[in-house]
C-alpha cells in the first residue's frame, strides 16, 4: 500500500509507534519522517514536503520541536499538529504561538491544552480533543495478576506503584519521601518504582538514606503486556508530576480498578477528583502521604468504580480514533 499521509516526529519511541499503528488501524499508511534521523532542522521541512509529494496530509508532533517547523506555507497544504503532553504550555509569549492558528488542525490530549490553544487563537473548529486513551480490552479489572514471586516479598505485602520517568518534573523523589512517612504506620507496604532516568541513582541513594531498601523495589521498564497485570496486583498507583497532559499510565490504572493517588496538576484534574481518586497539592510530600494513607484505609470501591466509568466514557482509545481520521482527512 502506498503512503496516503505523513507522520513527522522528533524521534521514534512507544508513542510514535502508537500513533502510526493508529493510522494503520484506520486503514491508512503513513510515510515516516524523523527529525535528526532523516533530516536536520534546516532540511526537515523539505524532507516532509518530499514525503508528502505536496499533497498528502501531515500529522506532526511534538508542537515545539517539530510542528512549528512545518506551519505556514503552500508546499504543505495540510498540517495537523499533534500536542504531546505539556508541550504547548512551554510556549511563553505571543511570538511563540503566532504560528498555531495557521495549522490545518490541532490534536490535543487534555482540557487545559484545549483552553491554551483557544486562547492562542486556534479556531475551535480546527481543534480535536483526543486523549491518549486506553486499550480497554487489555486494561480492565478482570484478568491475570502479576506474579510477584521474583520480587521476594514478605507474606502479606501490599504494593504501591510508580511508573513515571526518573526526571525532575515527575517528582519521584517526593513519592519516595511520602512513602517513608506512610511506611511508619503500614510496614506491609512495598513501593515499586518503575521506569528509569537521569535521577535513578539519586533515587536509589534516597531509598538507602531513608533505610527503605527492604521495602522499595526498582523494577525498571515493564513490558506493555505486563503493565495491566502489575496494576491489578497493586493497592494504589501514585503520580506526583508537576505538569502533564493526559497521563496514559494514570488512565491505565483507573481502567484496571487500581486506586489512583495523583498531584493536582491541571492535566490530572481532568481525570482525578475526590470522586475518582485521591489528590494532593503538587510538591506537598505531607499531603501526598496523607492521600496514600487514605487510599490504604478507606473503602475505595465507589471511587474506583467511578474512575472506571469515566475512562470507559472518555478514554476508549479505539473508540476515539475516528476523531484522528476526521482531523486528518476531513
Amino acid at each position: 500500500m502506498s503512503p496516503d499521509c505523513v507522520y513527522a516526529s522528533a524521534g521514534w519511541g512507544l508513542h510514535d509507534l502508537r500513533w502510526t499503528n493508529a493510522l494503520r488501524e484506520l486503514g491508512h499508511e503513513p510515510a515516516v519522517v524523523v527529525l535528526g534521523r532523516d533530516a536536520t532542522v534546516d532540511g526537515f521541512r523539505e524532507a516532509v514536503s518530499d514525503a508528502a509529494h505536496g499533497a498528502l496530509p501531515v500529522l506532526a508532533g511534538p508542537l515545539t520541536t517539530v510542528t512549528r517547523h512545518l506551519a505556514v506555507g503552500d508546499e504543505l497544504p495540510t498540517v495537523v499538529g499533534l500536542s504531546w503532553g505539556y508541550d504547548l504550555h512551554e510556549l511563553q509569549d505571543a511570538s511563540d504561538v503566532a504560528w498555531l492558528p495557521s495549522l490545518s488542525g490541532l490534536i490535543v490530549d487534555s482540557d487545559p491544552t484545549m483552553q491554551f490553544a483557544l486562547q492562542a487563537g486556534v479556531d475551535e473548529s480546527r481543534l480535536t480533543f483526543l486523549p491518549w486513551g486506553v486499550d480497554l480490552e487489555q486494561f480492565s479489572p478482570e484478568g491475570p495478576i502479576f506474579d510477584t514471586a521474583a520480587l521476594q516479598l514478605k507474606p502479606g505485602s501490599r504494593l504501591l506503584l510508580s511508573m513515571r520517568a526518573h526526571e525532575p518534573i515527575y517528582r519521584v523523589d517526593e513519592i519516595v519521601r511520602a512513602f517513608a512517612q506512610v511506611h511508619q504506620d503500614h510496614e506491609e507496604l512495598v513501593l515499586l518504582i518503575g521506569h528509569s532516568g537521569s535521577l535513578t541513582d539519586d533515587l536509589r541513594a534516597r531509598v538507602s538514606q531513608l533505610q527503605l531498601d527492604d521495602s522499595v523495589r526498582f523494577i525498571g521498564s515493564v513490558p506493555e503486556p505486563q503493565v495491566a497485570e502489575l496494576m491489578r496486583a497493586c493497592v494504589g498507583y501514585v503520580s506526583a508530576s508537576e505538569v502533564d497532559g493526559t497521563s496514559v499510565t494514570l488512565l491505565q490504572a483507573m481502567a484496571c480498578g487500581t486506586p489512583v493517588i495523583a498531584s493536582d496538576s491541571p492535566g490530572n484534574l481532568s481525570w482525578v477528583s475526590p470522586n475518582t481518586g485521591f489528590l494532593f497539592h503538587v510538591g506537598s510530600v505531607t499531603q501526598q502521604a496523607a492521600a496514600i494513607s487514605q487510599a490504604l484505609t478507606m473503602d475505595v470501591t465507589r471511587r474506583t468504580d467511578a474512575a472506571l466509568s469515566l475512562v470507559r466514557a472518555r478514554a476508549d482509545w479505539h473508540a476515539n480514533l475516528s476523531r484522528l481520521d476526521a482531523a486528518m482527512f476531513g
